[in-house]
Formats: C-alpha cells, sequence, structure tokens
C-alpha cells in the first residue's frame, strides 16, 4: 500500500493545482456588482404622506394639505379643547390625490406625532413600492410594518390592505409616548 497514490490530491496551504481561468473571474466580478446594484436598488421606506411625515409643523402640513383638500375651516371652540389637552388632531378630505382622507396628530409644540392616509378604491399601492419587504418587521397579506430610525427618535410605518397591497397608511412617531 506504500506505492498508492491518495483519492482526493493534497494540496499546499496558498497553491493551486490550475490557475484560476480569467473567465471565471469576470463572471464573479459581474455577479457580484449586479448583486451590489440590486441591493442599491431596494425601495427605502416612506417617510411621509403627500409630503408631511413625522415631526412636521403644523403650519408646513396645512400649506401641503390645503389646497389638495376640500376643508373647511374648523370650529375655533372645538382647536382651544384640543390645545388645553397639549395635542391637536385634524383631517383632511382630499381631492385631485389617490387618498380620500389625511389625517394627523401634533404634539405640545405643533409637530406631527402621526399621520394616516386612506388610499381611494382602485388607487392601492403594493407594500413592495412603499418599502423593503426585507427590512420590514412583519408583513402578511393584509400589513407590513418597519420600525425606522431617524435622527429625531424614528418613526413606525403600517400599512393595511388586502393581497399585499396598501389601502392605509400610517406613520408613528417612536419618540413620544404612545397615542391613545
Amino acid at each position: 500500500m506504500t506505492g498508492m497514490k491518495p483519492f482526493f490530491p493534497i494540496w499546499r496551504a496558498g497553491s493551486f493545482p490550475d490557475p484560476v481561468p480569467p473567465s471565471l473571474l469576470i463572471l464573479l466580478l459581474l455577479a457580484s456588482s449586479v448583486v451590489l446594484a440590486q441591493r442599491g436598488q431596494q425601495t427605502p421606506v416612506i417617510d411621509s404622506i403627500l409630503g408631511v411625515g413625522i415631526g412636521t409643523s403644523l403650519d408646513q402640513a396645512h400649506e401641503k394639505l390645503d389646497h389638495l383638500s376640500n376643508r373647511e375651516r374648523r370650529d375655533e371652540r372645538e382647536t382651544a379643547d384640543e390645545e388645553r389637552e397639549g395635542s391637536r388632531k385634524e383631517a383632511w378630505a382630499m381631492r385631485a390625490t389617490d387618498y380620500t382622507t389625511v389625517a394627523l396628530k401634533v404634539d405640545r409644540e405643533g409637530r406631527v406625532v402621526w399621520i394616516t392616509g386612506w388610499l381611494r378604491p382602485g388607487k392601492e399601492i403594493p407594500f413592495a413600492k412603499l418599502g423593503s419587504l426585507s427590512s420590514a418587521t412583519a408583513v402578511t397579506d393584509s400589513h407590513a410594518v418597519w420600525n425606522v430610525a431617524g435622527p429625531k427618535g424614528g418613526y413606525r410605518l403600517i400599512l393595511k390592505g388586502q393581497n399585499r397591497k396598501a389601502r392605509v397608511i400610517s406613520l408613528l412617531s417612536l419618540a413620544t409616548a404612545p397615542v391613545e
């Protein structure tokens, strides 16, 4: 048995039996660039509804939403009651957008702490267009949730609908106490 060759060749560390063909190196380089390009093209998670996101001031929200809505001025007594409580909720019946209604709540400083938009029937948006499903915390056919870190504490994006298409989109601040 001393004259038998081993079934598997034994190589020394760092040595190869044959040089690596250049075509294989090119193929590996192309494959890695495709993977990197796909990662770079992942849909970032949305951070606003019609330009209004967490931390937007109430005045900025009015600038963005008033001209898109059928909204009339609110009763000042109702507004005063809410401001005494330290927060304020407002809603807009939308026209000329994919949303039927947009509602939000601002804190004592007049900054948006949550915003929700209801899409018109037939205007539902695939979950994957609103955020990369691979980075979601939870995904089913009827909802998807992301927790997004941000410089001001971050936010949670919640999508609700059917067949992985959003009918309701909500952004909630993670920097404030839970909304009642």
